[in-house]
């Protein structure tokens, strides 16, 4: 037995770096059996008789959600006679709940408890079989390590509890080594839908915008048809003020730019800190805020303008979990501006993922530049 342990041991080891974080429970089915060793705990009278033996089980669990789970095992523990073939064989099936202690790591301990009813035997000497039905508790805790969304493996300790029949009380405590199938989506599969999904809104605005811009084209065209009935002087007049505005606003686009050069300069000399996260999260450091104040400062100066906020990983991870991450931490800067006083609809967020990288990611050095947040002043 102490094999079988040592070679799922050293299986969820090498399959560490590839598992998940497991976040998906609910609504999943799940199938599994395992294998192991039981210990009797029998009356007084019993105790010298038998000894530990194998015993197998199977059994269905249903999430309810993350944390919660109902499962119905069915077991054969065997407590084996020392001196003949008279044998006992309990055979519990208990309908139980699981709890989840935690469930955002490749590993997942938890605890179970149930009841049921147990379908006994015993095989006299003689061979003959006696067979008695009665309560039975269950108890125990167990730790599962998923090696992808579909697969885990794990141990648990299960103490069973018949209840006394002729005044006798029966325990058997047992160690059991488990395979477990999961059915329905698991993490990656939700993600994909969910990136899918964000892609698919964030087209559907892009073609919305696109006829707002042709209604406003066409909006535009017939205001240029009743412009025509002015006099020549007031259509030269009028375009001469629009062209005066548009060359203004990409003058101040082209300076508002330059600000932000000057900025990224200052922070490439030092004399600011650049915009860090902590690692592998959202969470803005604090000495990220004097940068992002005096961009601040530059994007209240051009209320005209709009400010893109882009934010980039490197290669490092799926592509999903990246351009999730660079999508929160634009967010994050975002927030921050917006709490500086610069206006909501001025300010939105981008997320690129691991897509535009600036330099090779085979290095720590490319690595490091490749993840950054960058700022991109454009007209409205």
């Amino acid at each position: 037995m102490k094999k079988v342990f040592v070679l799922i041991l050293a299986f969820g080891l090498l399959n560490s770096g590839v598992a998940q974080a497991f976040d998906w429970f609910g609504g999943r089915l799940s199938i599994g059996g395992g294998y192991g060793y039981d210990k009797p705990k029998l009356p007084y009278a019993f105790q010298d008789q038998y000894k530990e033996a194998r015993m197998w089980t199977a059994h269905t669990k249903y999430f309810i959600d993350n944390d919660v789970s109902f499962v119905v095992s069915y077991a054969d523990l065997q407590a084996k006679n020392r001196t003949s073939a008279s044998d006992l064989h309990f055979r519990p099936l208990v309908g139980s709940l699981r709890y989840n202690l935690f469930h955002h790591l490749p590993f997942t301990p938890y605890i179970t408890a149930g009841a049921g009813a147990s379908f006994n035997r015993q095989e006299n000497t003689d061979g003959s079989v006696t067979r008695w039905t009665q309560l039975a508790a269950q108890g125990g805790l167990g730790l599962e390590l998923f090696i992808n969304e579909h697969t885990s493996i794990g141990v648990e300790g299960l103490y069973h509890n018949f209840l006394k029949k002729n005044r006798n009380s029966y325990g058997l405590p047992s160690a059991v080594a488990m395979l477990n199938l999961y059915f329905g989506d698991g993490p990656a599969t939700r993600r994909a839908k969910e990136e899918a999904e964000t892609q698919k809104q964030r087209a559907d605005a892009a073609q919305q915008q696109t006829a707002d811009a042709n209604a406003r084209a066409a909006a535009s065209g017939q205001q240029v048809l009743a412009a025509q009935q002015l006099s020549q002087a007031q259509l030269d007049a009028a375009k001469t003020e629009a062209d005066r505005k548009a060359r203004d606003l990409q003058s101040q686009t082209a300076q508002a730019q330059a600000e932000l050069g000057a900025i990224k300069q200052m922070i490439a000399r030092k004399d600011l800190q650049p915009i860090n996260f902590k690692t592998g999260s959202a969470e803005l450091l604090d000495e990220s805020h004097a940068a992002l104040d005096k961009i601040a400062e530059t994007a209240k100066k051009y209320p005209n303008l709009k400010l893109r906020v882009e934010g980039h990983t490197d290669s490092q991870g799926s592509d999903g979990y990246n351009l999730n991450l660079s999508q929160k931490r634009a967010d994050a800067v975002r927030t921050y501006l917006v709490s500086t006083g610069v206006p909501a609809d001025q300010a939105v967020a981008a997320g690129f993922g691991k897509t535009r990288p600036i330099t090779s990611n085979e290095t720590v050095e490319g690595r490091a530049q490749n993840r950054r947040v960058e700022f991109l002043f454009f007209l409205n």
